[in-house]
Parts: C-alpha cells; sequence; structure tokens
C-alpha cells in the first residue's frame, strides 16, 4: 500500500472511530439504543456451512440459508432440519403464508442464480423466478416480501462476484407480483445487497454495497418503485473495483473502517440496523439521519463477518446476526424491538 493511501486511510479510521463514538452516546440519550459488547451474544448454533441469510417464525423457528439445503429450518429444540437441494442460497425471507423466500447467488459456483420458495411444512421446493427478459439470473442476492404477498429481491451484478468495489452499475431489483409475473422494477445499481421494506411498506430499501450507502424507493400501489433517494450518510470508506482479495490483506484497523453494506432490517422505533460484514460491524441509521455505533467486534469474538441479521422472540427483542466467517448464528437481547415482517401479526 502506497504512503499517501495510508495516511488517508488512518485519517479515516479516526474520524470514524470519533463518529462511532459520539454517535453512541447520541443514540442512548436519543433514541434509547445503547451499544452492544461481543459478550452480549451468545452461540445459537455453529458448524454452518455458507451460512449466510436468516429469517425468524413468530412460532420460535429459524429459517437459514446454508450450504446444506434449499433452507435449513433450526426447531424450537435445536434441531436444524434441511429441506431440498441447494443451488447457493444467500438471502431469505418468509411470506404472509409462512413460505420461505429464497435467493440464490449462482456466481459463487457457476450455477443458477434463481428465487426459489419453499413450504416448510410439505417440503415442496419452488422456482418463482429464473430468469429476466431471456437473460438466466446469475446473481439473486436478497428478497423481502410485503403484507400484500408481493416480492422484491436484489440482483447484485453479473460478475465478477469478488470485485465488491464494482463501478459496473449492473445491478437491479426485481419484483415477483403475487399472480407469479416477474419484472425488473429498478436498473443500474452498483453491487445492490440486503433488501427490507420500512412500516406500512411505504418504501423499499436496499444496501448499495459498493458506494457503501442504502437507498430507497417510494412503493406505488401497482408495486412499481420510484422517487430513488440515499437514506443517511455513507457507511464508511469505499475504494473503486477494490477486490476481495485486497480487502482482505488490509491490516484490521483499515478494516474497520469500510462501509461495505449487507443485511438490513428495521427496529420498532424507526432505526435501520446495518451489517458492514469486512468491518466487523453492525450499525443503525437512526430516524434523523445519524449513524451510530451497534457493536463493533474487531477480533471476532462473537461478530465474524456479519451478513444478515433479524430480530425474533415472543417480544421481538432476540437478535440474531449471522457470523458467515466463523459459520454461526449468534443472539443477543436488545432494548427495542424488531419491526414486524410479513409473516407476523402486526404491531
Amino acid at each position: 500500500m502506497i504512503a499517501g493511501r495510508r495516511e488517508i486511510l488512518l485519517g479515516g479510521l479516526a474520524a470514524t472511530l470519533a463518529g462511532c463514538a459520539g454517535g453512541a452516546t447520541m443514540g442512548r440519550n436519543r433514541n434509547a439504543l445503547p451499544p452492544l459488547t461481543p459478550a452480549d451474544f451468545s452461540l445459537v448454533i455453529g458448524g454452518l456451512d455458507h451460512a449466510e441469510g436468516i429469517a425468524a417464525s413468530p412460532d420460535g423457528r429459524l429459517f437459514l440459508s446454508n450450504a446444506g439445503g434449499v433452507i435449513g429450518v433450526l426447531e424450537t429444540d435445536g434441531t436444524l432440519r434441511q429441506i431440498g437441494q441447494p443451488l447457493m442460497p444467500t438471502g431469505v425471507a418468509v411470506d404472509p403464508q409462512g413460505r420461505v423466500i429464497v435467493a440464490n447467488m449462482g456466481l459463487l459456483n457457476n450455477g443458477p442464480g434463481s428465487l426459489q420458495r419453499v413450504d416448510v411444512g410439505s417440503g415442496t421446493v419452488e422456482t418463482l423466478v429464473s430468469e429476466l427478459e431471456g437473460r438466466a439470473l446469475a446473481a439473486s442476492n436478497n428478497p423481502a416480501v410485503t403484507r400484500d404477498g408481493t416480492i422484491y429481491c436484489t440482483h447484485s451484478s453479473w460478475g465478477p462476484v469478488a470485485n465488491i468495489g464494482t463501478t459496473v452499475p449492473a445491478g437491479f431489483i426485481y419484483r415477483v407480483a403475487p399472480d407469479g409475473k416477474a419484472s425488473i422494477v429498478v436498473r443500474d445499481l452498483r453491487g445492490v445487497n440486503g433488501l427490507c421494506l420500512d412500516r406500512d411498506d411505504r418504501h423499499v430499501y436496499a444496501s448499495i454495497t459498493a458506494e457503501g450507502r442504502i437507498r430507497r424507493w417510494r412503493r406505488q400501489a401497482d408495486g412499481s418503485l420510484t422517487d430513488p433517494e440515499d437514506y443517511g450518510p455513507q457507511l464508511g470508506m469505499v475504494f473503486p473495483d477494490q477486490k476481495v482479495q485486497a480487502i482482505r490483506a488490509m491490516p484490521a484497523e483499515e478494516r474497520a473502517t469500510l462501509g461495505y453494506c449487507d443485511g438490513i432490517a428495521f427496529d420498532m422505533v424507526g432505526n435501520l440496523w446495518v451489517t458492514l460484514p469486512f468491518a466487523n460491524r453492525i450499525v443503525a441509521l437512526t430516524p434523523d439521519g445519524r449513524k451510530i455505533d451497534i457493536i463493533h467486534d474487531p477480533e471476532g469474538k462473537r461478530i465474524v463477518m456479519p451478513t444478515n441479521l433479524c430480530w425474533g422472540g415472543a417480544d421481538r427483542r432476540d437478535l440474531y446476526v449471522v457470523s458467515r466467517g466463523n459459520g454461526s448464528i449468534v443472539k443477543a437481547r436488545t432494548e427495542v424491538a424488531g419491526l414486524p415482517l410479513a409473516n407476523w401479526s402486526p404491531a
């Protein structure tokens, strides 16, 4: 690394840490959102191969994407039940009927990047979308479901998968209407990744990984998405066309400043929680537009390359985080509950 870039990185580190420290204090005073520590998290399950996505059911079960099946169902007794033959599952969501929606990142194994739906009771697996506009999907990444049954899903890029900082805006968001018709609703995104909806399904939010930003769109009655706008500040440092190998070669204190974002989810008071995998960090964007630090685990004691998160438990205060770096799911209690998703009763 050249000296000039290193000075810029270290200067950014100081500014980032100062901002995080101040933001955490402000969060305690204004949002009742105290930071978490690695000691707050306990192990739920380990030994998962390619752990990536997670969703919770009101009955206490967890749905986990991993290489053992199309979806893994973690039963309330701790048993992991795998369903179906996997493609390359990544993000998961659950529809109002309790069926699990699974996206597949085909770029990781040169396989299909289709969107699937699983009936966890019968074990039936069906393909919802395998191609759009005459081209086979390669990188479906993260779905989100509205209460009317509409599914939105991100498609990150056409490759290469290791180019985290891609400058090619080839990503898009597609929609599957309740009648099964699929179409692209947003185009020209740089490495679009995590996806979620806010209260009343008014907006769709997405992680634009290569830009280190969250963007949102207004959802119209016909399911189309309009009025794009960046939501909150940039989440950290990003570099044009930065590859995974270069990121892994960075010293830990420099990786801590990176803003490449992945999974996103809202809590009940309107904070948007965001995972920053390469920084070993989870942050939140407050309703008034500030970024605050939730947890930074530089030593990887519990949070190791966090990809996705969700809330579960009877009161939706059990925060589950996927630590892809060590193949585990960890859990902490939070003072604020998570926003109920399409498979939960409205709060």
